[in-house]
């Protein structure tokens, strides 16, 4: 069962559904796994309210789906829904790698070399803890090209997809995961050199590498 850190009693709902929705883009769930109210409240620390609440959103996100009144599962995307979320992090992601190459600051670019180096050492290991420093590399990088709005949208693609990153992480061998050749790299390289369309090829191909989970999904869907 996985361990929520207990939750402060200010802005419960708020507090509750950022840890929830953390967890999820952090892996720390499975695709389908159920989740219950009452054992999210008890992890958090907090009454049931707040996680109720909190499960609202993130279904109206569609980070989660609520088959019954008490029936709440991470869901299951489809080929279809995996093939439109790598397409539109594709052009934002992109987008938002060229125009950090032209607005990164040097503090900024050494803690992404760091959360690669810290990438590399938890991927032989640690296949959460992976998922959780490819996430922040990923949400540092929008944070350098200074577009919230595609900060924002991407999140919430983030949210949904994972639980599937985290089984990537799993399936994937560690030779290929610690490479390297690994894509992050020449996007470091590019961002050094502040080369736009560089950056915006090397973020694109690292997200195309995700391709593998859609075939992965074609393979393993439902009958």
């Amino acid at each position: 069962m996985n361990s929520l850190p207990k939750i402060a009693k200010s802005n419960l709902s708020e507090q509750v559904y950022d840890s929830i929705r953390s967890s999820l883009m952090e892996g720390r769930y499975q695709p389908g796994e159920r989740l219950t109210i009452a054992s999210l409240a008890e992890q958090l620390g907090v009454s049931i309210t707040p996680v109720r609440e909190a499960i609202f959103r993130l279904v109206t996100e569609r980070a989660l789906e609520m088959r019954a009144a008490t029936s709440i599962h991470v869901r299951r995307l489809t080929p279809a829904e995996l093939r439109e979320i790598q397409t539109i992090r594709h052009h934002l992601e992109g987008e938002a790698a060229a125009c950090a190459a032209l607005r990164i600051q040097p503090k900024a670019l050494r803690e992404l070399e760091t959360l690669q180096a810290e990438f590399t050492k938890a991927a032989a290991s640690d296949p959460v803890e992976a998922s959780r420093v490819n996430r922040e590399f990923h949400f540092r990088l929008a944070e350098a090209a200074e577009m919230p709005q595609i900060y924002a949208i991407v999140e919430g693609m983030w949210a949904q997809m994972g639980p599937l990153i985290h089984l990537y992480h799993l399936n994937t061998p560690v030779r290929v995961l610690v490479s390297g050749d690994h894509g992050h790299y020449p996007l470091l390289r590019a961002l050094a050199a502040r080369d736009p369309e560089a950056a915006r090829s090397a973020i694109q191909a690292d997200i195309g590498v995700g391709t593998v989970m859609v075939e992965w999904l074609e393979a393993n869907e439902p009958a």
